[in-house]
């Protein structure tokens, strides 16, 4: 169990918009005992996108049921799910954008009228469903196929939190492990966070593991240099990134070629790396690559 997860709206710190509009959704679904629409969640990784789902879930005391389209690699592997919700439940399905093409097109009036057509023996039976809300998180909201995306009645985005709300988020996590921080360290350590809730509770659990098992008073410099990680929350990863651009000396590099000369993933650069260098204008992205932006202060 993840102890500093939010379990409702209540206890979520940030995204105020989306809360507020999923609240309303939720509020007029319980005065009538009606299914929620289905939802799209879009976002960077680590902002809450599974923290949103839980919370909606819980706000409708409806049941949660979680899988990943990774692991679903045809129809078979998604039809438990389908075949046993109960009514009003919620199907959370996590990085939706990788579902095959089988398995959306599977999931089309499942969705839009919850039927579930299966062949049996050369013929295509229907069989009718309880209704219930898919609530599907991605990455990559534009990676969906439109006829799926369009399935989708509420389809809410995902931002950055900001230094404040994360040092908010900071204190309140502290507390739920046990640990007795100064307002000073929480906001350096929110300013480390790369404005992502997922890193700053990974940065705490660094912290709380530093200070159990040092007994010498060490400044948060001194906690977080031991790990790598300097005041703007840039990582070794990022640092080898920004090193590769520096020696390109102003001219652009494709993104293979950073992936060869760094050894890390393309798609690691794109969804964990890129995102805060190029919205804290480190990095510029142009059609012929990228190239460094600021120097990091």
């Amino acid at each position: 169990m993840n102890i500093v997860r939010p379990s409702n709206f209540d206890s979520i710190v940030g995204q105020s918009d989306v809360i507020k509009r999923l609240s309303i959704c939720v509020e007029a679904c319980n005065k009538t005992n009606g299914v929620l629409p289905h939802v799209l969640i879009d976002g960077p990784p680590g902002l809450g996108k599974t923290t949103m789902a839980t919370a909606l879930a819980s706000e409708m005391n409806v049941n949660l049921y979680t899988t990943n389209a990774a692991n679903i690699r045809n129809i078979k592997n998604i039809l438990p799910y389908i075949m046993g919700i109960a009514p009003r439940s919620i199907l959370f399905i996590d990085e939706i954008h990788r579902l095959p093409k089988v398995v959306e097109e599977f999931l089309y009036p499942v969705m839009e009228d919850f039927i579930l057509n299966i062949s049996v023996e050369n013929k295509v039976e229907s069989i009718d469903l309880p209704m219930f809300t898919i609530v599907g998180a991605t990455t990559s909201g534009g990676s969906l196929s439109q006829p799926l995306y369009d399935r989708f009645c509420i389809k809410e985005h995902l931002t950055f939190y900001t230094v404040d709300e994360l040092a908010k988020l900071a204190e309140l996590n502290a507390k739920k492990l046990g640990l007795m921080i100064e307002s000073s360290d929480l906001k350096s350590i929110a300013k480390r966070s790369k404005g992502t809730p997922r890193i700053l509770n990974s940065r705490l659990q660094w912290y709380r593991n530093f200070v159990l098992t040092n007994d010498q008073k060490y400044t948060i410099n001194e906690i977080f240099d031991m790990q790598g990680i300097d005041a703007n929350g840039l990582d070794t990863y990022d640092r080898l990134y920004l090193d590769v651009l520096r020696k390109n000396k102003g001219n652009a590099i494709g993104l293979k070629s950073i992936s060869a000369l760094t050894g890390i993933a393309i798609e690691t650069i794109e969804n964990s790396i890129e995102p805060f260098l190029m919205r804290s204008g480190y990095v510029v992205r142009s059609n012929k690559g990228r190239m460094m932006g600021k120097e990091p202060a």
